[in-house]
């Protein structure tokens, strides 16, 4: 078959699962991108996956995010077009689609990269069953009947031993306000479909004073700093209410 000159032309299995990948993380840097579709068995040969991501820039369905640095590498998002192409392959989302009015803003690069890097490091262990990103998790609660209370950073699927373990996972780069975090504790307080949620901080300023916004809740919440699980994952000593910081996270999974 002959296509016409300097045409697009898509491979389901390959550009399909990538443009996913990078409207779903929201933003993700070159490396981070290569290693989640080697982990999900898309692309293994680097080669391939940077003619893949060249041709897909050049056609305009991923953008690179100037002025991004301290990533590593280049910082890609989907662009409109990227996204009415996942669409025609019917990969649909309510909360980020071809006609929605404000595509990711830059403000949540680094939060989108750090979030990447818990579920890479996840998946390097081979501790890593599923994970679900914030924007497949708010497109869900728009059109479930039964939706989480909350619209998590992620709801991860982790193996302990043979079995597996769901937890959601917040991860908390600033503060909030008093009134932001008033909502965030009548939503904790009313969900009833996840038992564990584990609270990630940019740092340990920020993780007390977390600690002291949501101790009311009475949830099974786990705050650790972010660096500090991204190394020793679910051994990680969490902070526990009632329990202060020496319980294994894989404990409260158990």
């Amino acid at each position: 078959m002959r296509y016409a000159k300097g045409g697009l032309v898509i491979n389901p299995e390959r550009d399909i699962p990538l443009l996913r990948q990078v409207r779903n993380s929201r933003f993700v840097s070159h490396s981070q991108l290569f290693e989640l579709m080697r982990f999900g068995g898309s692309d293994r040969s680097r080669d391939s996956f940077n003619w893949r991501v060249r041709r897909l820039i050049k056609s305009g369905h991923v953008g690179i995010c100037s002025g991004v640095f301290c990533a590593g590498s280049a910082v890609y998002r989907i662009t409109r077009e990227g996204l009415i192409l996942l669409e025609h392959h019917g990969q649909f989302t309510n909360v980020l689609h071809s006609n929605t009015q404000h595509l990711p803003h830059a403000s949540q690069v680094f939060h989108a990269l750090e979030l990447n890097a818990i579920q890479l490091a996840l998946a390097h262990k081979n501790q890593l069953a599923s994970w679900q990103s914030e924007v497949e998790i708010a497109s869900f609660n728009t059109i479930s009947r039964s939706p989480y209370e909350k619209d998590y950073d992620a709801i991860v699927d982790v193996w302990v031993g043979d079995n597996r373990a769901r937890f959601a996972l917040e991860y908390e780069r600033t503060l909030k306000s008093s009134k932001q975090y008033e909502r965030v504790r009548a939503a904790l307080q009313a969900e009833r479909q996840i038992a564990c949620i584990l609270y990630l901080t940019s740092g340990m300023e920020v993780l007390v004073h977390l600690v002291h916004e949501l101790d009311s809740v009475p949830k099974k919440l786990a705050f650790a700093n972010a660096k500090d699980f991204t190394q020793t994952l679910l051994e990680t000593r969490v902070f526990v209410r009632g329990n202060g910081p020496g319980t294994r996270f894989r404990e409260l999974l158990q």
